[in-house]
């Protein structure tokens, strides 16, 4: 029997993809989770790729509450799609936030993502160890035409069905280091993807190390994301849904592993009534945070840091409830299948998304005392 705590994330993704949530449900949860998997194949012909997309683009113009809702939809039936499809959404909404400022090329872009359903991996956060969250591992050199990068990006996920790579990389501007954005089309000459992930936890999100050898891209297809020094309203835009929806998807994860505990009816009412309220806190932190960022548009700073406190608080809250699960599935589950364990260490993924929390300690102490925050200078 369906968990009635989903019911109101499914009704969410339905409205925005009518059907898809029964595609994903009539696989197998290891066929959806292998490496050989078709879900993104299916989000891409059928799922709410243009969910952030303003509806006169011809997208679904969700609010932030109903994204929230589908990733933990997507969480619940399969992980490794959350995951994915949230560097394609985070990746959108960072584009939304650029056309305020923009010319109007990318709301162009914005309606043939929406219109030609086209899929977009995030190259941001490269995650190199010692560098800073908004360093590159891009190298980058101007040309007349627009820019040459070289370098990679690895974990990426989608890189094998992405349509475009949206990849960040810094050149000198007057008052310092400028963040920028270059839209990569996926057949550009010079770009390629090669395996890196070898784990069986979220192995069909599509996670290659995606690299560029002297990639042209044109000046029309570059964008001003702002200084690193003094984070601009689109990169804030852009950590916020990160961080929203990443935290949605693994909530998703856990719960649609205690969505089989519900079904298989296992231990007592007690254990699994307990197990629901503690899945309600982190359903409920995920409501908080996205009414926050709807009230408090012109205080970005500050919802970002609640935002990632949020997501640390919930981060250590789903390794107790997915333990608590695992072990009400029982050892028989373990022995003589895969599918508890390897829902399992797909719940736990989080804490190895940018930044780390033991790297934002200081940051947010900051916050907690002086009521300040910045995400500038921290690692992943």
């Amino acid at each position: 029997m369906p968990l009635s705590l989903l019911t109101r994330a499914r009704t969410a993704l339905e409205q925005h993809a009518p059907g898809f949530d029964a595609r994903l449900a009539a696989l197998d949860y290891l066929e959806r989770e292998s490496p050989a998997s078709n879900v993104v194949a299916l989000f891409k012909q059928y799922g709410p790729v243009g969910l952030l997309v303003a509806a006169s683009a011809g997208g679904r113009g969700a609010s932030i509450d109903d994204a929230v809702q589908v990733q933990i939809a997507l969480g619940a039936r399969s992980p490794s799609l959350a995951v994915a499809s949230t560097m394609h959404q985070f990746s959108v909404a960072s584009l939304v936030a650029l056309t305020r400022d923009g010319s109007g090329a990318e709301g162009l872009l914005l309606a043939a993502i929406a219109q030609n359903r086209l899929l977009l991996s995030s190259g941001f956060a490269e995650g190199q160890s010692g560098a800073g969250i908004l360093d590159s591992g891009m190298q980058a050199q101007q040309c007349t035409e627009g820019v040459r990068l070289t370098g990679s990006k690895k974990p990426c996920c989608l890189g094998q069905s992405m349509d475009l790579l949206t990849a960040s990389y810094t050149r000198q501007g007057v008052d310092g280091e400028e963040l920028m954005v270059a839209l990569i089309p996926a057949n550009s000459p010079g770009l390629s993807h090669r395996p890196f992930w070898h784990n069986s936890a979220l192995a069909a999100a599509e996670s290659f190390e995606v690299r560029l050898d002297n990639v042209l891209v044109p000046e029309k297809m570059l964008f001003s994301a702002g200084y690193k020094h003094q984070l601009g309203e689109v990169q804030m835009v852009g950590f916020i849904w990160f961080e929203l929806l990443i935290t949605a998807s693994y909530v998703g994860a856990c719960a649609g592993l205690i969505e089989q505990v519900s079904d298989l009816q296992r231990w007592t009412a007690h254990h699994r009534v307990e197990l629901a309220a503690k899945l309600q806190l982190a359903l409920s932190a995920l409501d908080g945070a996205a009414l926050d960022v709807e009230r408090h548009p012109d205080d970005l700073a500050a919802v970002l840091a609640r935002l990632l406190l949020v997501r640390y608080g919930v981060e250590q809250l789903l390794v107790e409830l997915s333990d608590q699960a695992h072990t009400m599935l029982g050892g028989m589950a373990f022995i003589t299948g895969t599918q508890s364990s390897t829902a399992l260490l797909a719940c736990r993924g989080l804490q190895f998304h940018p930044p780390a929390r033991l790297a934002m300690a200081d940051n947010l102490d900051t916050y907690l005392t002086h009521s300040t925050f910045s995400i500038a200078g921290a690692h992943p």
